[in-house]
């Protein structure tokens, strides 16, 4: 899409977003953070519709064209050039926000950032009731020169609340906790700290899924969900925060943690050839969680395969990141394969400088490739841990030459729609 062309676009659904969010006022609940946007959104969509009206896209639409979208329930086209079916979404979405009548009460949204002023321009638009910091690392680093860049982009979505508003931040994260609020905002803090609000203890994690107690201040309540790995920990506990500030009671939450299942590409377990399971975590990658999935890979019992594609948009840190990874993968992994040359250059390099084997490293420059190569060396019980970034690697076609099942590829896997299948 050019770049005029895109500017006109962009304004212009955010006029209508504006008009529509003026007449219905439904309270806006804004995420942002380098990791983990979406499955909060969608943990605190599913808990909310306990007791509200929600919506919240199952797309990860959180761009300043994208987010906008969600409100007229739109979707960016197959052929992203065509201005017919742009005219045709724009119009749509000025009748919707001039005449819609029945709306929901309560709208999610996601707010990312590939380049400064992306969220202080969300935040003009959508004017947040509550506002969700996660966590802060050295991803999409390419646009924002250092860390210290990407942390002020997120700030901006705490500074943005609404007078009386909430901003619920990680006090685990160290750049997120000490981040500043809109004036008279009230801060939610969340985390396995003493500090927290909603502190998580006893944590434990495994095939069944994860279990943890929450402390609300004083307050012990043991919850379960059926979601793996410790990078959940932090979207269920700001879900419960954000429930418990709409005054849902503890009972609610917990019936709703018992129907969550977990989601497209992220820490999915599924069915593969020959009785292996699939950690499906290919929905993107960035260090920390790419060693998340590997802890989580490493408590399990059978044969240990990791499945590593490069990760992008890590600008300087993306020899140590690759790096970091390999040495870990090195470490809780009987076989390595990794796709795409920067993960083949690091990843594959740093695993073998840690000691693991040559002949137990296969190096692959795309995802297909790696999939039937996994194809015929999977063996009954093995372990199997896929994950990469969306654009820099698309590992879930590796997932679909795998899956035992792959009629359901459709309904398993992310991206399966025309505009991916076809990009």
């Amino acid at each position: 899409m050019k770049k005029l062309f895109k500017k006109i676009i962009t304004l212009s659904i955010g006029l209508a977003a504006r008009i529509l969010l003026k007449r219905k006022k439904p309270e806006i609940i804004a995420i942002t953070g380098s990791a983990g946007k979406t499955t909060t959104k969608e943990l605190i969509g599913h808990v909310l519709a306990a007791e509200f009206d929600v919506l919240s896209s199952t797309e990860g639409y959180n761009t300043e064209l994208g987010a906008p979208l969600i409100l007229f329930k739109e979707k960016v086209p197959t052929n992203i050039n065509s201005i017919r079916k742009w005219f045709l979404i724009v119009m749509r979405s000025y009748l919707k926000a001039l005449f819609v009548k029945d709306y929901p009460e309560k709208i999610i949204i996601e707010m990312g950032a590939d380049k400064p002023g992306d969220i202080n321009y969300l935040v003009r638009v959508f004017k947040p009731d509550k506002a969700i910091v996660l966590t802060v690392l050295p991803v999409h680093t390419e646009n924002f020169k250092n860390i210290e860049n990407v942390a002020r982009e997120k700030e901006m979505l705490a500074l943005g609340v609404k007078r009386g508003g909430k901003v619920f931040l990680n006090e685990d994260d160290k750049i997120v906790s000490k981040m500043r609020t809109s004036k008279g905002a009230h801060l939610v803090r969340f985390g396995t700290s003493s500090n927290s609000d909603y502190q998580a203890k006893n944590i434990k994690i495994d095939f069944t899924g994860i279990s943890m107690d929450i402390y609300e201040r004083d307050k012990k309540h043991s919850i379960k969900a059926r979601l793996y790995g410790r990078q959940m920990v932090y979207p269920l506990l700001v879900a419960i925060a954000v429930a418990r500030s709409e005054h849902i009671s503890f009972q609610k939450i917990d019936k709703k943690l018992t129907t969550v299942k977990p989601f497209r590409g992220r820490m999915n377990i599924l069915e593969g050839v020959r009785g292996s399971i699939i950690i499906d975590d290919t929905y993107n990658a960035n260090p920390v969680s790419t060693l998340y999935a590997l802890e989580f890979m490493s408590s399990q019992q059978g044969r240990k395969i990791a499945v590593l594609g490069t990760m992008g948009e890590l600008g300087e840190y993306e020899k140590k990141g690759h790096v970091e990874v390999g040495e870990a993968a090195a470490e809780v992994s009987d076989i390595l394969v990794t796709v795409g040359d920067i993960a083949g250059k690091y990843i594959a390099e740093a695993a073998e400088g840690k000691g693991m084997k040559k002949e137990k490293i296969k190096v692959f420059n795309n995802s297909i490739m790696a999939g039937q190569y996994l194809k015929k060396i999977i063996r009954e019980g093995d372990i199997i841990l896929l994950k990469g970034s969306q654009n820099a690697a698309r590992m879930e076609k590796a997932v679909e030459i795998i899956l035992k099942d792959k009629s359901k590829a459709d309904k398993l896997l992310v991206r399966q729609s025309e505009f991916w299948k076809k990009r």
